[in-house]
This record gives C-alpha cells, structure tokens and sequence, in this order.
C-alpha cells in the first residue's frame, strides 16, 4: 500500500481564522492521497461559509452542536471509514503544519503491522522550536497522563522514534484497522483523556503507538494559559478518575485519588481564596461518584 487514504478530521468549534490558517497550510501538505473533512461542533462565528468560500475541496460535516473532543473526533472517524480511508488524521484547527509531515507520519505508520498510530512533535506556533508535546506518558499507579518533554526547546535532541504511552489527538495518525479493534472514543470524557484512554484499549488489543520525531507541527497554544479554570480542573479530575476506573483501579486506590489528592487541592485553593476552583474539584469528584460523566456546564 504505497499510497493509503488518508482522511483528515478536522475538530473546529469558533476559531473561524485559525481554522483557515490550518486549511491553507493544509494545501502544501506534499502526500498525495488525503480527503479533507471539517468536522464542526457548532460553531457560530462564520466558519462554516468562510471555509466553504475558501476551501471548496473541503468537506464540511456539522455535528450541530459542542460533542467536545470525543464526540467530535468520533463523528471524524465514522465519516472517515463511510468513504473508505484506510487511516484517519485527527487534527486540532488550531495548528500548522510542516509540508512533510504527512508523509512522514504515513510512511512510519506503515512499517509495521502493530503500529496503531502515529503522533508528531507538536510545538509552540508562537515559540516554533519549543515543544509542547512528543507524544505522551501515563503514570499507571496515579492516572496522571503528561505530555513528554513539555516545554524543552528543540536542540536537535529528538532523532529516535519511540514508542509511548498514548498519542496527542491534537494530531494523530490512526490505522483503520485499530479503530475497528479498539472502537471509537469514549464520549463519557467529552475532553481530555478521551486520546489517552482509547490508546491504553488499541495498545491492549497489540498495537503499538509511535512517537516520530520527524514529523513536525505548531499549535496555537499558550506556554501560560490558565490550567486552573474551573472548567479545565472539572474535566482534569473527574475525567483522571474515570480513566482509572475504565483502567480496573479499585475503591481504595480512586478513593485515595479523591480524598488525598483533590482534597488537597481543593482545600488549598479554598485557602487562596480561590472558590470556584475549589468547588470545580469537589463536584468533579462528586459527579464522578454519581455517575455524570459527558458535558457539564461549569
């Protein structure tokens, strides 16, 4: 299979600019063989009729409403295997990309039959040699999933692919055959750990997820964005106990997860003053013992 079909998902919800910025930079992406979807989660900026205007090569599938990363990127993947593609590129709007790196993520894909998916290095678009993510790590015993060498600047120190944990779904080449595996995302995440938990079940089932270093990409995301808004610490803690459940952690080892680790961290913000933060946490941990999982309002 020399030149695979690739299907691209792209995940927009706003960001009607960066999504053309992407779009463009898309063009002069160099493999040959790729269908471009647009994969909408309602929004309402103009995207829409702007990508239409500019990118009439685009197919457009609105979902109609925010599905969040899971839904969405799910939607990506149900039209992608409907037209044949014999892998899928789930990509955030807001990247761009290197003209090779398609390729590059193709070729790697490809070279073994357990390599389930492929992930770039994605770096800072405002710091172009910084990374954000090479791939990903999980620290089994805690659930905590890290992006590696965040925030090392690049001095030409990544030349080995490696085989890792989870893939970034910022940008993740996945195989046909390991959706059909391991099934689509969870959509009980709705975002964060929805990419992490789908790579534990495709790496379950045998595949293996590849880090490349060669394949480069640039994400528009801050170095000092705030992590702890309340809705980023809602998803964080209750999606990190959800994922440890779904991985077979027991009652003990969440509830030392819940009450040592979000207990502290809500006190501590309850004594910074910090009360919506604070109660962010508790009712992730609520909601999770509950049985509310999807999208919140925060």
């Amino acid at each position: 299979m020399k030149t695979p079909l690739v299907s691209i998902a792209i995940l927009s919800w706003n960001g009607r600019e960066d999504t053309l910025e992407c779009l463009k930079s898309l063009r002069g992406v160099d493999y040959p063989n790729y269908h471009t979807i647009l994969v909408d989660n309602g929004s309402t900026d103009g995207t829409i009729p702007a990508v239409r205007e500019g990118f009439p090569e685009v197919e457009i599938l609105e979902t109609g409403e925010n599905l969040g990363c899971a839904g969405g990127n799910n939607a990506g993947i149900r039209r992608s295997l409907e037209i044949g593609a014999d892998a899928v590129l789930l990509l955030n709007n807001d990247t761009t990309l290197d003209p090779a790196f398609l390729s590059i993520l193709v070729e790697n894909l490809y070279s073994s039959s357990d390599i389930g998916a492929t992930n770039p290095t994605i770096y800072y678009y405002d710091e172009p040699d910084v990374v954000w993510s090479a791939g990903g790590s999980i620290d089994e015993r805690t659930g905590i999933a890290y992006q590696r060498h965040l925030n090392e600047a690049d001095r030409g120190q990544f030349k080995n692919n490696e085989d890792v944990d989870y893939g970034i779904s910022a940008a993740m080449l996945v195989r046909r055959e390991a959706i059909e595996t391991a099934g689509l995302m969870d959509q009980d995440f709705f975002i964060y750990y929805d990419e992490t938990e789908w790579c534990c079940r495709a790496r379950d089932a045998g595949y293996r997820i590849l880090y490349v270093p060669q394949a480069r990409i640039w994400h528009k995301v801050s170095k000092v964005m705030n992590k702890n808004s309340a809705g980023q610490l809602y998803y964080f803690c209750r999606n990190r106990l959800l994922f440890m459940k779904k991985r077979g952690a027991g009652t003990a080892s969440l509830f030392r997860i819940a009450a040592a680790d979000f207990g502290r961290m809500s006190l501590a913000m309850a004594l910074r003053g910090e009360g919506k933060q604070s109660k962010a946490v508790l009712r992730a941990v609520s909601d999770f013992y509950w049985g509310r999982f999807g999208r919140v309002q925060i």
